[in-house]
């Protein structure tokens, strides 16, 4: 190939924190400042930051598992974007509320894959794409980033799992 590269590669799923949710928060209300949320307690958000080499990262896909919960289980999260490409602090804006359903397939942990995904209160520029797979695979949510570099899921209902934890990649 003389030298030629490959454009298009393969990104491997990421869960930089290892983390999971495991306690219900509340939605942000009037205050969605970048101080205020990075201040919230770890065990009810999660939190994807597209600095350093992932900076400019044009679309995101994320998958969800829901430890301790069985099949037809729901979580309801609400998932906020964040443009501060610098680090500087700016303020949060709703995408919309993602409400994921357990399904049997499950990872190394045992911990089961959302096989269903939907979204209310849509509020993004492009649509946000929904991949279900009700037939208990594994459903994803996939989105132009649109210049946002900072991404927050605050879980904002009853935890029907003991924890969610949101991989991600690049796509």
């Amino acid at each position: 190939m003389n030298g030629a590269k490959t454009l298009i590669q393969s990104q491997p799923w990421r869960n930089d924190s290892g983390d999971g949710i495991t306690v219900a928060g509340s939605a942000l209300t009037t205050d969605k400042s970048a101080a205020t949320v990075h201040a919230l307690t770890s065990t009810t958000y999660k939190r994807v930051s597209l600095q350093g080499p992932y900076q400019f990262t044009p679309s995101l896909e994320f998958r969800f598992r829901m430890s301790g919960a069985s099949e037809n289980d729901t979580d309801v999260l609400n998932l906020y974007a964040m443009a501060d490409p610098h680090g500087k602090g700016d303020h949060y804006t709703l995408v919309g509320t993602i409400t994921i359903t357990a399904g049997t397939q499950v990872d190394g942990n045992d911990y089961p894959f959302a096989d269903g995904v939907s979204i209310a209160d849509e509020l993004w520029i492009d649509d946000v794409v929904l991949l279900n797979d009700a037939s208990d695979g594994i459903a994803r949510i996939a989105m132009n980033t649109q210049g946002y570099s900072d991404f927050v899921f605050i879980l904002t209902g009853q935890l029907s799992s003991t924890a969610v934890f949101i991989d991600f990649r690049r796509i």
